[in-house]
C-alpha cells in the first residue's frame, strides 16, 4: 500500500483536476488582495473584512477606533458599527456580479449602524457572470449601511414571507437572534439602506 500511496501522490501532484478540487475557490486567484480569502476560516474572514473596512473608512476621512466590546466591530465617527463583508459568490467557475451573502446579523447585539461591504470581481478576469435581471451598473466595491432602529422596525413590522432577513442557526423554531441576508438587490432597495456617501 505504501508504494501505491507514493505513486498516487506523484500522479496527483501533476493532476490539474486534483489541483482544482483541492483549491477552496479558484475564482478569485487574480485578485491581488482577496486571492486567499476563500481559504480562510469564518473568524479570519470576519477579521479580514473588519480590517479592510477600517482602512477604507480611514482613507475616506472617517474617524475609526477600536470597539468598546464584542457586540460591534469598530467605532466609526462615534457610532458603534457592526461590519459585514462579502465577496460576490460563485456558481462553479463563474463569480456572480452583485450576489452577496451577509451572515450572523443580530438584533440584540449592541450596535448603532451596520455596514455592508460588497466586493465584485474585476470583469477583465473573464469569469464574471451578470444575471439577466441585473440592471445595476457595475462597481468593483459597494458600501451600504443601515441604522439599527430602522432594522428593528423592519423586523418587527415585516411578515416572514416578505422579510429578506431569514433565521440562520436553529431556524425560526430555535428562536435564535441570528439572521442571514442573501438578496442584495432587495437589501439595497430598502428605504433605510443607504450608500456610504449618505453617512
Amino acid at each position: 500500500m505504501e508504494k501505491i500511496f507514493e505513486l498516487l501522490t506523484e500522479e496527483l501532484k501533476k493532476d490539474n483536476h486534483w489541483d482544482r478540487l483541492t483549491t477552496i475557490n479558484y475564482n478569485w486567484k487574480n485578485d491581488i488582495i482577496f486571492q486567499n480569502y476563500h481559504k480562510l476560516g469564518q473568524k479570519q474572514k470576519g477579521t479580514l473584512g473588519e480590517y479592510y473596512v477600517e482602512r477604507l473608512m480611514d482613507m475616506s476621512g472617517y474617524d475609526v477606533s477600536a470597539p468598546t466590546h464584542t457586540d460591534h466591530d469598530k467605532i466609526i465617527n462615534g457610532l458603534k458599527v457592526e461590519i459585514k463583508t462579502s465577496l460576490a459568490t460563485s456558481d462553479k467557475e463563474k463569480i456572480i456580479k452583485d450576489k452577496f451573502i451577509f451572515n450572523h446579523i443580530a438584533i440584540k447585539k449592541d450596535w448603532d449602524r451596520l455596514l455592508f461591504c460588497c466586493v465584485n470581481p474585476d470583469p477583465s478576469w473573464g469569469n464574471m457572470h451578470t444575471r439577466r435581471n441585473d440592471k445595476l451598473p457595475y462597481e468593483r466595491l459597494r458600501v451600504y449601511f443601515m441604522d439599527k432602529c430602522d432594522f428593528v422596525d423592519y423586523m418587527s413590522n415585516t411578515s416572514d414571507s416578505e422579510n429578506i432577513f431569514k433565521h440562520q442557526q436553529g431556524g425560526k423554531s430555535g428562536n435564535n437572534d441570528d439572521y442571514v441576508c442573501q438578496n442584495f438587490h432587495k437589501l439595497r432597495s430598502l428605504p433605510f439602506v443607504k450608500q456610504l456617501s449618505e453617512w
